[in-house]
């Protein structure tokens, strides 16, 4: 059987379980480390529901940077016009049955100033990618994370002195914003790099599908407690600002404590565990010091397996930033769900993300572990599959309208459920395969430009899209769709699992061609008695 191959790995001993181990440890703490990042990042485009005043007064008199306070007897003042229509006073007082600790506060936002919060994130995250890459392979990520997560949840619990404020400082919001995706923009390129000197190849799908399944979960879950603290809670918004921002400092309390940026500088992991993964990666634990100039940009450039990953990545993520923030949208302006019930579809939509991105990476390693595929075919089947089935979900929906609202329901769910192969088995792991050395600013390179064609995404939307309608809507799809089937096809065709020569740590370059050597040297007989 072919696995006789892989039980004798490090001084005559059998790998080391990955359950329960450091790594495996590691995996569930950079898990964590995603909920809390993407928890931050969706918790304002999911209160500004009701953080925003939405009721007609406020469309006739908008005040910038104005503030509204609706107190227990706001309906003893309400203006006499609207004692003679009974539906918004029934809406009024319905709204004032919410319970809690504190009153319902809520701004008067126009929509540009509303757009430019939800944007503010983004321009901060699009900055720090490429120095996030260069700080974890310089300092280590263990700090990169401490400190990202650390700035994020300060300036998350920072949001909540809006509350006390009699007036609302938008200026003083978009900075908070500005730097909490300047503080998560690090994250990304340092999971890259950490993976590249803590994962083996044969459970690098694994970890990091085990990592990456944290942003899935995290949207998730925000998503429904958002909705539930914003229909039941006075203020909701507060209580989402405080607990995001609380479960990053509870991290923080045991990502310190329990992590290392390499596993020789671990000081509780085992010898036979530390040589495993040593042996495989070739990491010493030395941290280099990387500048410009020690880069091989010429060996990046002329890399056909780097361009196509790069490629497939800015192809994926113009579609999936897009879509992320504008599902919503689809689901209720162009099928006619209830709005009601899209937060439960989009929240089982990416728990279905969450299962598939940890489901693909288990699977892929397990393909390459028992010799049934490469680990170059395995990233190139399941990258195809993250690429090519949401260019068919965005043909299915070209046609749906309210006419086919099951179906455009069905559409977004698969469309959801697919992207997830992309962070378990395809383009976001692929980096630490074939550039590991430099795995964390080549990829900060990389989603700098995918984060860029995001917002392109966005800006693309606006030019086109004037009404609600699907006619509008079907020019993205179409340009979309091709997106996607581009990028999918060029990975398809020069994809690779194989790490590039001048992209190794030195030693592991070194043992690889020690080991060619060796096998040269052995004679025939000798070699059949080390297989035996």
């Amino acid at each position: 059987m072919g696995t006789g191959k892989t039980i004798v790995l490090v001084d005559g001993e059998a790998p080391p379980p990955l359950i329960p181990s450091k790594r495996f440890t590691l995996a569930l703490l950079v898990c964590f480390a995603f909920i809390i990042q993407y928890s931050q990042r969706v918790n304002l485009p999911i209160a500004i529901v009701c953080m925003v005043n939405r009721t007609k007064p406020i469309e006739h008199g908008l005040i910038l940077n104005g503030t509204k306070t609706i107190s227990n007897n706001l309906a003893n003042n309400v203006n006499k016009n609207f004692l003679h229509a009974p539906t918004t006073v029934k809406t009024i007082t319905k709204a004032l049955q919410k319970r809690g600790f504190l009153k319902d506060k809520q701004f008067n936002w126009i929509e540009l100033q509303q757009q430019l919060l939800l944007g503010g994130y983004w321009a901060g995250y699009v900055f720090t990618q490429i120095p996030g890459g260069w700080l974890a392979t310089s300092i280590g990520p263990k700090w990169v994370f401490a400190t990202s997560l650390t700035v994020s949840s300060t300036a998350t619990l920072a949001l909540t002195i809006m509350y006390v404020m009699s007036s609302t400082h938008f200026a003083l919001m978009f900075i908070l914003r500005f730097i909490i995706g300047l503080a998560h923009g690090v994250l990304f390129p340092a999971t890259i790099s950490l993976w590249s000197v803590w994962a083996v190849p044969q459970e690098r799908s694994t970890l990091a599908s085990i990592g990456f399944c944290g942003t899935q979960f995290g949207t998730s879950l925000t998503m429904l407690l958002g909705g539930i603290s914003c229909s039941y809670l006075a203020s909701g918004w507060m209580y989402l600002f405080v607990l995001t921002s609380v479960l990053g400092f509870i991290w923080l309390s045991l990502w310190i404590p329990l992590t290392s940026h390499a596993p020789t500088d671990h000081q509780t992991i085992s010898s036979h565990e530390r040589d495993y993964i040593c042996s495989y990666t070739g990491h010493t634990g030395k941290k280099r010091s990387m500048s410009l100039a020690s880069i091989p940009w010429g060996s990046m450039i002329k890399s056909k397996p780097l361009l196509a990953l790069m490629c497939t990545h800015i192809a994926n993520l113009f579609g999936l930033f897009f879509f992320l923030t504008n599902l919503g949208k689809i689901l209720t302006e162009l099928h006619r769900v209830p709005t009601q019930y899209t937060g439960y579809i989009l929240s089982f939509g990416f728990f279905l993300t969450l299962c598939t991105s940890l489901t693909s990476g288990i699977i892929a390693d397990k393909l390459v572990r028992s010799e049934i595929m490469t680990l170059t075919t395995a990233r190139r089947l399941f990258n195809s599959i993250t690429s090519f089935v949401p260019a068919l979900c965005m043909i299915s929906l070209y046609f749906c309208n309210e006419s086919r609202q099951v179906l455009g329901v069905i559409t977004v769910l698969i469309f959801l459920a697919a992207s997830g192969l992309g962070y378990g088995s395809g383009f976001s792991v692929n980096f630490a395969d074939i550039v590991p050395a430099y795995s964390g600013i080549i990829f900060g390179i990389a989603n700098t430009f995918a984060s860029i064609a995001g917002l392109t995404g966005n800006l693309v939307a606006g030019l086109l899209v004037k009404k609600p309608i699907l006619e509008e809507w079907r020019k993205l799809f179409i340009i979309f769709g091709i997106v996607y089937f581009i990028g999918g096809l060029i990975f398809l065709l020069f994809g690779s699992g194989v790490p590039r020569k001048w992209a190794r740590f030195q030693s592991a370059a070194a043992q690889e061609e020690k080991k060619i050597n060796d096998e040269e040297l052995v004679p025939m007989n000798e070699n059949d008695q080390v297989k035996a």
